[in-house]
């Protein structure tokens, strides 16, 4: 992982929050992991697009950086990352704010085969609601574990003070993952 740190310490300016947010996607991903079916080489690659997310604002003049996340991304020769991988993380950052993936509305995302679309959605679901989860760049929330019902996911957080703030951001950023698990999402301080 050290070309993604020495990238993302780089060209990301704050590379802590980056950090943090991987490690809270992680935790999602690991305590969701009864509802997906993705591995540790799945889990690489929502690590990648977690440390790299937020590259993009080292180009940005305007608030697009999301975009340029991903297509810095794609101009990486990321270790261990062939074309299709790459293509996966840079869509997992591009994805983690603003618009929903949209084969109809968007080419790079529609030129993945179902599977890999299924793996963007699923991946980028839980990066939006990580990044939610420190929209302060505070590390409020420390730590995350997940309790997955029939119906809703309660997602326990451990937090160093009050963060209603990161439970309203990370809900208005939790769409997709509800799409994806089938589940409501919940909080718990």
């Amino acid at each position: 992982m050290s070309f993604v740190a020495k990238t993302a310490q780089t060209y990301d300016p704050d590379p802590t929050h980056s950090e943090h947010v991987a490690t809270l996607a992680l935790a999602l991903f690991d305590g969701l992991h009864a509802l997906h079916i993705y591995d540790s080489s799945q889990r690489r690659l929502l690590e990648i697009a977690g440390r790299l997310h937020d590259i993009g604002w080292s180009r940005a003049v305007s608030g697009k950086h999301h975009k340029l996340s991903r297509d810095f991304i794609l101009e990486l020769d990321i270790p261990g990352l062939d074309d299709q991988d790459r293509l996966v993380c840079a869509l997992i950052a591009r994805y983690h704010t603003k618009a929903l993936p949209d084969a109809s509305r968007h080419k790079r995302f529609a030129s993945l085969d179902a599977d890999r679309r299924g793996l963007v959605e699923w991946l980028a679901g839980m990066l939006r609601v990580a990044d939610g989860l420190d929209c302060n760049h505070a590390k409020v929330v420390r730590r995350l574990a997940c309790d997955v019902g029939d119906k809703a996911i309660t997602i326990r957080l451990e937090a160093s003070g009050d963060c209603r703030m990161e439970i309203e951001r990370a809900r208005q950023k939790q769409d997709l993952l509800e799409r994806k698990t089938k589940r409501m999402i919940e909080y718990r301080c």
